[in-house]
């Protein structure tokens, strides 16, 4: 069987390998994105606080430092291309004791300024005033105006939807069980006895980084997941910004941050462990997010909760974002050791990937006709017809222009995150039957489906919901 040809594949489906593919998509190439999962944005991405870090925090000199510094400068044009929610809330990084005062006196007040991030003292009363629920033993705190609260799903299937609309393919439901070289390029033996041959690849895999990696014989980095458990409550709580805790040697720390469509988010905790696939919760991981927050937020064990759930992220042996080459064979650049601020910092790291791509030799020619923006999600689909979703007040309609959009969702967990059907206070239990119908109406053919979308057509392949 003959494989079929790219210009470059990029592995990973996560906000840092679909940033990758939008920004390749401005280019004359031929691409593919290859993820293991059913959906875009189902591993990292999507159990994640939802910060727009600035990298005032970042050490400065690093590879990491660059690419935030980059994505500030990205990132509201991104938001309004795009459409993404996005909410310019600010953050304060709280003092509770004399010993984190001096911490961020000496530590991150420098850090900032070296990293070009406007921030500044604001004392006890101050943080009280803007947040009245933040803890009265605060001795002031490090106010960062520029940190904001977007939505990482929406943010990586935007990216993943552009790139598409642009003539980009993504190959869901696929996982890479080999790399060899072949001739002046590298051939990808894929999980489902496919096989696909490519000029270049992008390792985007995340916490599978480190294994795409030793496929052509590379283990110049390792990667050790690290587990986040967070809570979700639509309590009331009066803050305006995000509160943020003094960091840790291995940790931002646990924090409360608003959610941009309501409600607020606890966490996460910093759990190593070996299994790559552990996103339980625990009541242990549950009573160290809550004794975590009850320093910054007395009160919060009062809170009802509406979720729990687990991230893992991916903390890298090189200690830094590893976006380079590989020195097996620098047909292959790494994306990969991206930890706490990959939504942060992905536009920034799209940007070093494509110019590390064009010093290894891929000719970059720009697109005259490439589509810059996305329309609104929704479009004029609200309020319009039956409501599905009670808690949420989302309609037929929306859940049907989300089937219809370039990267349509495959399953009730791909509906909740494009839509908010389901994320409510009854978590899906009187709207799940009716998503279940319209994914059923609108099950696609596993192959030979044709999608015209902002004038351009395409022919991708698709599975059975």
């Amino acid at each position: 069987m003959q494989s079929q040809q790219y210009d470059v594949v990029v592995i990973g489906g996560g906000v840092v390998g679909s940033a990758i593919l939008r920004l390749l998509s401005f280019y004359r190439l031929k691409l593919l994105l290859i993820e293991k999962q059913p959906d875009v944005c189902e591993g990292t991405s999507k159990a994640n606080s939802g910060i727009v870090h600035t990298g005032f925090d970042a050490k400065p000199g690093t590879v990491e430092a660059e690419c935030l510094r980059r994505s500030r400068r990205l990132w509201p044009r991104l938001v309004e291309e795009l459409k993404i929610p996005y909410l310019p809330c600010g953050a304060i990084m709280v003092a509770t004791t004399e010993e984190e005062k001096e911490m961020i006196e000496r530590v991150y007040l420098p850090n900032a300024e070296a990293n070009g991030v406007e921030v500044q003292w604001v004392s006890r009363e101050e943080i009280l005033e803007m947040n009245p629920a933040v803890s009265p033993r605060a001795l002031g705190g490090l106010a960062v105006p520029e940190e904001a609260i977007c939505d990482p799903f929406w943010a990586t299937r935007a990216f993943a939807e552009l790139a598409v609309v642009n003539g980009a393919e993504v190959m869901l439901e696929t996982g890479v069980a080999a790399i060899c070289e072949e001739g002046d390029g590298l051939r990808l033996l894929l999980d489902n006895g496919g096989e696909v041959s490519t000029r270049y690849v992008v390792n985007a895999a995340g916490l599978w980084s480190d294994e795409i990696a030793r496929m052509i014989g590379d283990d110049s980095f390792s990667i050790t997941p690290r587990k986040g458990q967070f809570i979700l409550t639509e309590e009331q709580v009066a803050i305006s910004s995000i509160i943020l805790p003094v960091p840790t040697p291995t940790s931002k720390g646990i924090l409360v941050a608003p959610v941009v469509f309501g409600g607020f988010l606890l966490g996460p905790t910093a759990e190593n462990q070996e299994d790559k696939w552990d996103r339980s919760t625990s009541h242990a991981g549950m009573e160290a997010v809550l004794s975590g927050c009850e320093k910054l937020i007395p009160g919060v064990r009062a809170f009802s909760t509406i979720r729990q759930f687990a991230g893992v992220r991916a903390v890298c042996s090189t200690g830094d974002f590893v976006i380079r080459p590989s020195a097996c064979n620098a047909r292959m650049i790494h994306a990969a050791g991206i930890r706490s601020t990959g939504l942060s910092a992905s536009p920034g790291i799209a940007e070093l990937v494509v110019e590390q791509l064009a010093r290894a030799g891929l000719t970059l020619e720009e697109k005259n006709d490439a589509q810059q923006s996305l329309p609104d999600l929704f479009a004029d689909e609200r309020d319009k017809g039956e409501i599905v979703c009670l808690c949420r007040s989302i309609t037929r309609s929306e859940i049907i222009h989300a089937l219809t959009r370039p990267l349509p969702p495959r399953s009730i967990d791909g509906i909740k995150r494009r839509t908010g059907a389901t994320l409510g206070e009854c978590q899906g239990n009187c709207c799940i039957p009716r998503i279940i119908d319209l994914l059923d109406s609108r099950a696609l053919p596993v192959k030979g489906l044709r999608h015209s979308y902002l004038g351009v057509k395409k022919e991708r392949s698709s599975h059975d919901v």
